[in-house]
């Protein structure tokens, strides 16, 4: 390994740590569970009382009521008490207002299930009011989010008067960040008064799970190697659009034949059940490989690369999707996924599903995709295989497809050079792209 080398893993491993012991920010819509240092039961009642009932007002006014209690402690002689004497007051009677002013109202809730990385879902709000007395200064936001999603709005949305009996509607907004499949815990009412320093608020649980989509852009066009295999039954039987069925003959009817099938005029001048036999036509079944490996001592600068690959297996799957190909998912990262979709067996939601909670995988993946690609090699007429890097692990993993008659087409996913230039293997795979991070803050279109 060289000086450079060794410098850039030591710059990324530094780089990783910091990222990893950064103080996390974490707003009054977060979920303190997620917080990585404050575990204690006393120091996260402490959080949820600062961040859920201190306003940023009560905040100041908490800090200067300390300083009037450290300053008047010092002499006698201070008549520092007079004004701690009235904040006491207003504090008091905040606290009463606060816990027993909890807003007495109904809420519902409806948004989508699942949304793509980067964008902003929007949520439904429906909020009704049930006690005697009036709801002032109502706002709803979420309740105790996860780390990788956001509130559009983290001070909530304004309810307005609510009069009794009535129902008022709202939508407030979740920016997601990251693909992956998080838990939403539900949403609150509060309300400041009346001196806007504590707030009354009323938790709504309810549990949803939320799957957000890596983020990809639709290609216009892309290369996929040429040839058809036949089919013998099993997927073709299950797909309810493509190719058609090529009449092949009559032939006398067998138990377990379809009845959908038999030639009434062909039985009727026989006296005996004919059946018309049919065969399955060729189409295109494509694999769709997705390496996961990440190595533990480069995992800073190549968790990106894993996104991007994640976002273009989406890019290349929602193009299959479209020209009605059979595809065959795998990835391993660190579970063994595979999914056969495609020519109405399987929608673009499912293969989007399993791309969103993949994760990396310290270790090579091939060995555990390879037995399973093998059972099902002989049907499938091309490989895509989409890598983070290429090395002499990948490169005799593509040759030994290659050699087994499946048309090849790869594709790597990365920033720095290759460990192998993948030049050099050209003339047999044909071109290689290598895709960085710039291609994909331009857009891709074609592959």
């Amino acid at each position: 390994m060289s000086i450079l080398e060794t410098i850039r893993g030591r710059v990324a491993s530094f780089l990783e740590w910091r990222q990893r012991t950064a103080w996390p920010s974490f707003t009054s819509t977060k979920d303190i569970d997620y917080h990585p240092y404050l575990r204690g039961s006393l120091s996260r009642w402490v959080w949820r009382f600062y961040m859920y009932r201190l306003t940023r007002s009560g905040r100041w006014f908490l800090w200067l009521t300390a300083a009037f209690v450290v300053y008047g402690s010092t002499s006698l002689d201070l008549q520092v008490y007079v004004p701690f004497t009235y904040a006491f007051g207003l504090w008091l009677v905040a606290l009463v207002a606060a816990l027993a002013g909890a807003p007495r109202v109904s809420l519902s809730v409806r948004h989508a299930d699942r949304i793509c990385a980067g964008d902003t879902m929007p949520v439904d709000v429906e909020i009704s009011r049930r006690g005697l007395l009036p709801c002032i200064d109502l706002f709803v936001l979420p309740h105790r989010l996860p780390p990788s999603v956001d509130a559009g709005e983290p001070q909530g949305v304004p309810v307005g008067e609510l009069a009794r009996g009535r129902t008022a509607r709202l939508r407030l907004g979740l920016v997601c960040k990251k693909r992956g499949i998080y838990t939403l815990r539900g949403y609150r009412v509060q309300t400041d008064f009346p001196y806007g320093l504590l707030r009354a608020y009323r938790a709504f649980h309810e549990e949803r799970n939320l799957i957000v989509y890596p983020r990809f852009s639709r290609l216009a066009r892309l290369d996929v190697p040429t040839g058809r295999r036949y089919q013998p039954g099993g997927v073709a039987l299950a797909s309810a659009l493509g190719d058609s069925y090529e009449f092949i003959g009559d032939r006398e009817f067998r138990e377990g034949d379809s009845l959908r099938n038999i030639d009434w005029r062909a039985t009727a001048r026989l006296s005996r059940l004919v059946v018309r036999e049919y065969r399955e036509e060729y189409f295109h079944r494509v694999a769709v490989i997705l390496d996961t490996h990440v190595p533990r001592h480069d995992r800073y600068l190549q968790r990106e690369a894993l996104e991007h690959a994640v976002s273009l297996c989406a890019s290349v799957s929602d193009y299959m999707a479209r020209e009605e190909y059979i595809v065959d998912l795998f990835a391993a990262g660190p579970n063994l996924y595979h999914l056969t979709a495609g020519r109405s067996l399987a929608y673009l939601d499912q293969i989007l599903d399993i791309l969103a909670c993949i994760e990396e995988n310290p270790n090579e993946p091939f060995q555990t995709i390879e037995p399973e690609l093998l059972e099902d090699l002989e049907k499938i007429t091309t490989v895509i295989c989409v890598l983070l890097d290429w090395n002499e692990i990948r490169r005799a993993f593509v040759h030994q497809l290659r050699s087994a008659g499946a048309g090849i087409k790869v594709i790597i996913v990365r920033d720095t050079p290759c460990t192998i230039d993948p030049t050099v293997d050209s003339d047999l795979l044909g071109h290689i792209p290598v895709v960085s991070s710039e291609d994909f803050a331009r857009g891709m279109e074609a592959l």
